[in-house]
Formats: structure tokens, C-alpha cells, sequence
């Protein structure tokens, strides 16, 4: 038995591609936080509060600190509990994700694609993958000495999830036909970029022209989005000048999808409710006519109809939802085309003017930072009050001004505020679940934390396509995970080289790095030899 180990053990001398089995066997060091398990029950609690590592799994809770401080690991049964507490309160913020994104983000994207004239498929990898992935982006860049073994199956274990599972998914929720050649394009720049940080990386050396190439392919990424959606909007002008009735025409109206977002009308839900019909003149009636009626009738996070003619189970999950979806409701403002004046309630929005700036300074951190002395919630306040007192001199309650569509800029920065912080909270309990089960960064990386920072991803595109916009989620599903690929990791190495006197970053894939490289290329070639055999459908 002792002869088969060595030379089980001896095959990485002959193998330059393969891995000694003793590596797979990780014993913590002693500055990681799962170094707690190989102390006693007295030095656990202080491990936790001293060491940097169990800091860094917490984003506004310590949830190490709850279960290993506040509860201890001697008394076993309150620890489960606790533990299942945690696992409880990770349900419960799925839930925050998915009603903000299935009742503020969707509309807000359809809105701003409307707007803006652009396509569904425009839309997914642009404004919805940079939403998504614009919070692990900027933290990936900011933090440019951060573990890259982690960083390595964290972006490859999402990218495999989002592609995989999430656009599985969506593609279950609304089944609709492909473009033969978008989705070729973004599965062959997908399946390039993989390619390129297997071969350079391979070394454990990734150098700024290897970073550079990686930025190139997003922006060749782009730049063949945007241009076939321009070829699209001039081939669907210059049908249209022909005359006749092109809308009867099936490969046309294919065109119009890849050129132009079609909205889908579908019942107002709670938020969107009330007041009167958009294409209201006003009248003789008075602007701020049911002023506070409107308002208390938007900011009701219960609706009336739907409590009284559901069952007792859809009214706990209501109530449930009754303290998040309040502050929601009096943070972001809902500007949604399909419902009654486009979502419009004067008094409200006029406080949103103020509350959505002042959420994101003070859930930022950044509240009582001092500008010239003075606290920065206080310059938002003064910079507030002029806008609130414009908005409601020139707008009435029965009818959205023009500038209306103006907030969903704000709309849009709430939302992946909301989706971000709880998201990051989601990330903390699912770090904290891998310490308890003493998992691996590798296997942490690719399967809790790879979930973990997908879940904006997962509630998001999952709600969109269930709305209607399964070719938006869809694009999104390869627009964001080649953002954070290509941007993040680039963006990274490059900050990281240009500390190395060889200008070369210094590389850790981890034991499960070329694993995760494997798959995610599987994945993406099965894709795309399944699309060929089903004729793109």
C-alpha cells in the first residue's frame, strides 16, 4: 500500500500538467480564520475578534463572531440553532433580492431600454451586466492585493453558475429563438477569453499585455454588440420606407426584436397602483388634488385585493415582506411605462429626491465625512431642497411631468444599492456557512461564494424573463459574467504588475483553478453545440 502511495505521488514528476494528491489536502494556516477549529472552545472567540481573516467574511454583520462570541461552540445545540438561524436569515434576504428586481429593477430596465430605443439583447449586456456586475467589479479593482486563488474560482465558479444554471433557467421560464449569430459571437468570445487566462496563466505570471488582450476582448465584445444593433435599426429604417405592411411580415418583426425592446403590459402590481389614467389632461382640477391619498396609496407595501383574495400562506409571506418592502417603497422610486402614469406619485417622488441619496451616503458609510466641516448628509439635504421645491411647483398629482423618466437614473442606482448590500450579506452568511463546514478557498470560491455573488444575477435576470424579457436575461447572463471576467481580472493584474519590478503579476489558481477553467469551457462548448443541433430555438 505504502508502494502504490509513492507512486501514485511520484506521477506529478512525470506529468507537468498534474498536481501532487497531497495538495488537495489543505490544512489552515495560521492567520485564516478556519485555523478556529484547531483551537479551544476559551481562544476561539478571541481568534475571531483579532484575526483579519474572519473580518474579511463580514460585511455590516460578524456572523463568525454570533455563532463562535455570542453563542460558542461548547453548547451544541444552541449552536445548530443558531446556525440554522443563519441559514434562515440567507432565506430571508433571497427574498429582499428577488422583490427588488422583480418589482423595481425589471421596470426600471424596460424603462430605460425604452428610452433609450435600444434592443433587448443591448440592453442585457450592457445596462443589465454592468448593474450586475459593477458592485464586484469595482471591488475586485479597488482591492487589487486580494487573494488570488479566491479571485481565480470565485470568477470562474460564477461565470460557470450564471451561464450554466441561471440561463438554464431562463430559457425554461420563456423559451424563444436565438440569433445564429449573437449568441456565436458571445459564446466564441467567452470560450476565447477562458482560453487566454489558461495558457498565460499557466506560468503563475500574468503580465499588462496579458491583461491588455483580456480588456480587448471585452471591448471587441461591445463594439460587435453595438454594431449589429446599428446594422439592425438601418436595416429595419430602410424596410419601413418601402412602404406597404411590413408588420405582417414574420422577418421583419425578427428584425424589429433585434433593432427595439417591445414592452410587455402586464397587471400593476401594488406599487404601481393608482391614481388616474396616464393620458389625463388635468382639467380644472386642482395640482395637488389628492395629494396624501396618492401618496399613502403608493407608499401601502399591502395590497388591499390580493390580501383579501389570498389564502393564509400568501398573507404571512406578505407580512413578511411588509418591513423591507416599506423601506423600499420610501427609498426608490418605481418608474414603470406599463402602469397608470407611469408610476408617478408627486409626493412621494419629491421624497425620494431626498431619502434614495441619503440611503446610499449612509449605507455607504460615507453619512458624517466631512466636506469643507460640514457632514456630507447635510450638503445632500441642501442640494435636495431646491429640486423638492421645483418638482412640486411644476408637476401636478394626476399626471407625470415630462421629466418623469429622469428617476430612473435614481431608480437604477437604488436598485443595485439594494441588490449589492444584500447580496454582500448573503456572501458574509455563505462565508460564514464554509468556515463552520470547513471548506477549502478553493471550494469556498467556486461553490458557496460563486453562488453567493451570482444570487443579483440569479433574482434579476429570473424576473425579468418572467415579465417577458428572456432575450434581455439571456444576454445578460454572458454580458456580466465576461465583464467581471475580463474587466475585473484584467483591471487587477494590471494593478497588481505594476507593483512587481517585471511588471508581471504573481498568480494562485488554487488546486480547483484549472478544474473551474474545464468546466466552464465544457459548459460553454455544450451550449453551442446543443443551440447548433436544436437549430438555435
Amino acid at each position: 500500500m505504502v508502494n502504490l502511495v509513492k507512486m501514485l505521488n511520484q506521477t506529478s514528476s512525470v506529468l507537468t500538467r498534474s498536481v501532487r494528491h497531497a495538495t488537495y489536502v489543505n490544512f489552515p494556516r495560521p492567520d485564516d480564520c478556519s485555523y478556529l477549529h484547531k483551537l479551544s472552545v476559551d481562544e476561539q472567540c478571541e481568534f475571531v475578534q483579532m484575526a483579519e481573516s474572519c473580518a474579511e467574511s463580514r460585511f455590516y454583520f460578524n456572523y463568525v463572531a454570533f455563532l463562535y462570541c455570542t453563542i460558542g461552540s461548547d453548547r451544541e445545540y444552541l449552536f445548530l440553532l443558531g446556525f440554522v438561524l443563519l441559514l434562515g436569515v440567507c432565506m430571508y434576504y433571497f427574498v429582499i433580492l428577488g422583490t427588488t428586481a422583480d418589482q423595481f429593477f425589471c421596470p426600471t430596465l424596460a424603462t430605460i431600454a425604452k428610452t433609450l430605443n435600444i434592443s433587448e439583447t443591448l440592453a442585457g449586456v450592457t445596462i443589465l451586466a454592468f448593474g450586475n456586475g459593477s458592485p464586484d467589479l469595482f471591488t475586485a479593482v479597488a482591492n487589487p492585493d486580494a487573494d488570488t486563488e479566491l479571485m481565480f474560482s470565485e470568477l470562474l465558479g460564477s461565470a460557470a453558475f450564471v451561464i450554466g444554471v441561471i440561463g438554464g433557467v431562463v430559457l425554461l421560464i420563456q423559451p424563444f429563438s436565438l440569433a445564429p449569430w449573437s449568441i456565436s459571437r458571445d459564446l466564441a468570445l467567452f470560450i476565447a477569453a477562458v482560453l487566454w487566462i489558461t495558457f498565460r496563466a499557466s506560468d503563475e505570471r500574468f503580465s499588462i499585455i496579458d491583461s491588455s488582450v483580456l480588456i480587448g476582448i471585452y471591448v471587441a465584445f461591445l463594439g460587435l454588440v453595438v454594431w449589429e444593433f446599428i446594422r439592425a435599426k438601418r436595416q429595419v429604417q430602410r424596410v419601413s420606407h418601402q412602404g406597404g405592411m411590413p408588420e405582417i411580415n414574420v422577418s421583419f418583426q425578427n428584425l424589429r426584436e433585434r433593432a427595439e425592446i417591445v414592452i410587455k403590459r402586464h397587471e400593476p402590481s401594488s406599487t404601481h397602483a393608482p391614481g388616474g389614467p396616464t393620458d389625463q389632461s388635468g382639467g380644472n382640477t386642482p395640482e395637488n388634488e389628492g395629494l396624501f391619498r396618492d401618496f399613502w396609496t403608493h407608499v401601502n407595501p399591502i395590497n388591499p385585493e390580493e390580501w383579501t383574495q389570498g389564502d393564509w400562506a400568501s398573507r404571512m409571506f406578505t407580512i413578511v415582506k411588509v418591513p423591507f418592502v416599506s423601506i423600499l417603497l420610501l427609498t426608490i422610486p418605481i418608474v414603470d411605462v406599463t402602469a397608470e402614469r407611469d408610476g408617478w406619485c408627486k409626493l412621494l417622488n419629491i421624497l425620494h429626491c431626498l431619502t434614495l441619496p441619503l440611503f446610499i451616503v449612509f449605507v455607504n458609510g460615507y453619512a458624517f465625512t466631512p466636506i469643507a466641516y460640514v457632514p456630507v448628509f447635510c450638503w445632500i439635504i441642501l442640494a435636495a431642497l431646491p429640486w423638492m421645491v421645483a418638482i412640486f411647483c411644476t408637476s401636478r398629482t394626476d399626471r407625470c411631468p415630462r421629466y418623469h423618466k429622469l428617476f430612473t437614473v435614481l431608480s437604477f442606482l437604488g436598485c443595485i444599492q439594494v441588490i449589492y448590500i444584500v447580496a454582500q450579506e448573503v456572501v458574509s452568511v455563505l462565508e460564514t456557512v464554509g468556515i463552520v463546514l470547513k471548506l477549502s478557498k478553493s471550494i469556498l470560491g467556486l461553490s458557496l461564494l460563486a453562488w453567493g455573488n451570482s444570487v443579483g444575477d440569479l433574482f434579476s435576470n429570473i424576473a425579468l424573463a418572467r415579465q417577458g424579457y428572456g432575450k434581455m436575461a439571456f444576454a445578460a447572463c454572458f454580458g456580466g459574467p465576461l465583464l467581471n471576467l475580463c474587466l475585473g481580472l484584467g483591471l487587477t493584474m494590471i494593478a497588481k504588475a505594476f507593483g512587481d519590478s517585471h511588471l508581471a503579476a504573481e498568480v494562485r489558481k488554487g488546486v480547483m483553478g484549472e478544474n473551474c477553467e474545464v468546466y466552464l469551457l465544457h459548459i460553454l462548448t455544450t451550449t453551442w453545440m446543443g443551440l447548433l443541433f436544436t437549430d438555435f430555438q
